[in-house]
């Protein structure tokens, strides 16, 4: 990536508009996607009669994953090796996407596409474009594509009952060409027919150099499919603008001759050369708005960052372009490097791309979407994390954020690095957001955060596993970077409104080895019921009492299937063994109000702890809560013996002591006479833990007994009665 300072002076293609000039902006300028990157090499290669070590060999068995674990309903999707049974050539990165109709589930990667039932049955596989030799049998056989296509895209369009299909394909030999291949599916069933185009995207900027498109957008309004893309020069593959197809729905929905216009965004609205997303649209929008096209890509003035957002009114008769920044804060240290993300069992990072926007939703006046960033500070800074944002489009003019927050991902394991995320939003808005992880001591997979309408604001459900990575991934086929992506998917239900889902990828075990490298790739629908979320914690707070011990408080603002909450305790909260059980508090099943929750552990007089809830679902389902940590007080110079509880007892009763500082300590149990019954503790006690025994009375006969605990120059007895 590059950045770029937008000065007061022209740059070639980029037209400055009013927000540039009274503020220096800084941002990035992106690269070429992954796909097409590794397009590019493949073609070279097979031109040069050198592409050999990558052909599909079907003497290779498909290696299978894993039995891994599925913590959500899941179907397997296109791995590695399966997809190169499509092309006759293995291909990286996958770029998953994937999308929910009524009854059907369609996702592309590479390649390829693919749909099940909804109950997980496979209808349908195929390669997108041509394999090694023919396009003859490929899902795009009547566009006649040149090459096996790269970044494909699928979404559903929910205003007609349609899925949509796009891939672009670019040749640079003989002649220079660029394509946008299209498809819309006859129904909302994916075997009922489709219907296709193609899009000339070979553009001449500036009367200058013919370019070629890549890294797509795709969305739907109400009336029109819109699609993104940044443009190369084809003479050295340099950044070179953006444009925005509009295709009217009609009368291409019905068979027709698609009509397509074609736009120059940035120019027009006066925006920023980096990639924009246009925005997929739900319901009915303000009027005459047909879309939004946004972008972020560490849009900076060196302290705010925020994002431009390109409104696009009249999109069938007479298009308008209106663009406007809205201010982020300093959510991202866009002045430092973008780092790749480390993985379990190797030193070789995972690329994790750029800053640059994944994907929009425009649903009851708002305005989602979602990136990644660097933080400033916190658990995830220096770290590159998913961000969401969202943004109140009631007055258009004027648009603000109205909440945002970060992925961390830190609830997975220390040092989590997130990306490539993409976020749904039901009609209430209630949000799912899948994204990619990886950390040190973790292999890369796949992930989903949810919240609900009523979550508090900047922040999320706790992290949920999708498909956790089964191996360490390197793959890189000579192009110099470990590329992971460069998308995800994530949709709702459109006919219940209550189920998300998403597509993502992961690592699968290594094998078939080329080149020295054995990375695989797997790819999977999950199935995550609004239900299936983690119950919503608004507050988990702790006190302590005069009385002695502590009080543990929370609330949830929203319950589904909830059965109750473990409360654990802990003296070292690093070490799970060191979590213990010391109570439940039962839920309130399923409730869409409040509900508050307390808890005493009167235990705790003495020492330093650490709490944590374990929210348990009717389904035995469980995540834990944050965790927080108490102070519950200092012991008094010397030590303290606190009574036996109980007290009288018949047969066992608790004997409890603490001591200042770390020194030896002797507690024992006499009889009445003075005689020795039993020595409880003899060893180094460590300062300010409270040390609890149980003394057992099994074969005694009733009467008075005496504790007495010795520890530096101080001792101390107390008395306590079996009564039998």
């Amino acid at each position: 990536m590059k950045n770029y300072l937008i000065l007061i002076v022209s740059l070639g293609f980029l037209n400055l508009n009013s927000l540039a000039q009274e503020k220096n902006l800084s941002f990035e300028t992106p690269d070429l996607s992954a796909g097409a990157e590794y397009s590019i090499y493949l073609q070279n290669l097979i031109n040069s009669g050198q592409a050999k070590h990558l052909e599909y060999k079907a003497s290779i068995p498909l290696l299978n994953k894993p039995e891994g674990i599925d913590a959500i309903t899941t179907f397997e999707g296109i791995n590695f090796d399966q997809d190169a049974t499509t092309t006759g050539y293995y291909n990286i990165p996958p770029d998953p996407i994937g999308a929910a109709g009524p009854n059907h589930l369609v996702s592309v990667v590479n390649t390829a596409i693919e749909w099940f039932t909804k109950a997980g049955v496979k209808q349908y596989t195929n390669r997108l474009g041509k394999n090694a030799t023919t396009h003859v049998g490929s899902f795009f056989e009547s566009l006649t594509p040149l090459t096996s296509t790269f970044d494909p895209k699928v979404i559903y369009d929910q205003y007609n009952g349609r899925f949509v299909v796009i891939t672009l394909e670019q040749t640079t030999t003989l002649t220079q060409t660029s394509r946008i291949l299209v498809a819309v599916s006859q129904t909302n069933d994916p075997n009922a027919g489709w219907y296709f185009t193609s899009i000339n995207s070979r553009i001449l900027i500036s009367g200058v150099n013919y370019s070629w498109a890549d890294y797509p957008g795709l969305a739907v309004g109400t009336n029109a499919i819109y699609i993104t893309a940044n443009m190369y020069r084809f003479s050295n593959s340099t950044y070179w603008g953006g444009r925005v197809w509009i295709i009217a729905k009609s009368p291409f929905y019905s068979g027709g001759a698609a009509s397509i216009n074609v736009y120059d965004h940035i120019t027009l609205a006066g925006g920023y050369g980096s990639t924009y997303q246009p925005t997929q649209m739900f319901g009915t929008p303000q009027t005459n708005v047909g879309t939004f096209l946004l972008l972020y890509g560490g849009l900076s003035d060196g302290t705010n960052e925020s994002v431009n957002v390109i409104r696009v009114d009249n999109p069938l008769t007479s298009p308008t372009f209106t663009g406007q920044n809205v201010a982020l804060l300093n959510i991202d240290n866009t002045a430092g490097s973008y780092l790749n993300a480390p993985q379990l069992g190797t030193s070789t990072l995972i690329n994790t791309n750029d800053r640059r926007s994944q994907n929009a939703i425009w649903r009851s006046n708002a305005l989602w979407a979602s990136f990644t960033v660097v933080p400033n500070s916190g658990l995830n800074a220096g770290q590159v994390t998913a961000h969401w944002v969202k943004i109140n489009t009631s007055t258009l003019g004027s648009l603000v954020v109205s909440d945002q927050g970060d992925i961390g991902g830190e609830d997975i394991a220390t040092g989590t690095y997130t990306f490539f995320p993409s976020i749904a939003i039901n009609s209430v808005g209630d949000a799912i957001i899948g994204f990619a992880a990886s950390a040190p001591t973790i292999y890369p997979g796949a992930y989903y955060v949810g919240r609900y309408s009523t979550t508090p604001a900047g922040t999320v459900l706790a992290t949920q596993i999708f498909k956790p990575g089964l191996d360490y991934y390197i793959r890189t086929f000579g192009t110099g970077r470990n590329r992971w992506g460069d998308y995800s998917g994530s949709s709702v239900d459109p006919s219940d409104d209550q189920t998300f889902y998403i597509f993502n990828e992961y690592a699968l075990t290594r094998g078939t080895p080329i080149s020295g490298e054995e990375g695989r790739w797997g790819t999977a629908f999950g199935v995550v019921p609004v239900s299936a979320l983690p119950v919503e914690l608004s507050a988990f707070t702790a006190k302590i009492l005069k009385s002695g011990g502590v009080q543990l408080n929370w609330r949830t603002e929203t319950e589904v299937n909830n059965y109750g909450f473990e409360i654990q305790k802990s003296e070292d909260r690093n070490q799970e063994s060191e979590w213990n059980k010391i109570g439940f508090v039962p839920g309130h099943g399923n409730s869409n109000s409040p509900k508050d929750y307390s808890f005493e552990d009167k235990n705790a007089k003495y020492g330093s702890y650490a709490y944590r809830l374990k929210q348990i679902d009717t389904d035995g389902k469980f995540e834990y809560s944050k965790v927080i940590e108490v102070d519950a007080g200092r012991v008094p110079d010397g030590f303290v013996l606190e009574q036996n509880y109980p007290n009288p007892f018949n047969p066992a009763t608790t004997i409890k002591f603490a001591v200042a500082e770390t020194q030896k300590a002797e507690l024992k149990v006499f009889d009445i006479l003075g005689n020795e019954v039993v020595t409880l503790f003899n060893d180094l006690a460590e300062g300010n833990r409270v040390y609890e025994f149980e003394f057992n009375s099994e074969g005694m006969a009733s009467g008075i007994y005496f504790y007495r605990l010795e520890a530096g120059n101080k001792i101390e007895n107390k008395k306590m009665l079996l009564l039998k």
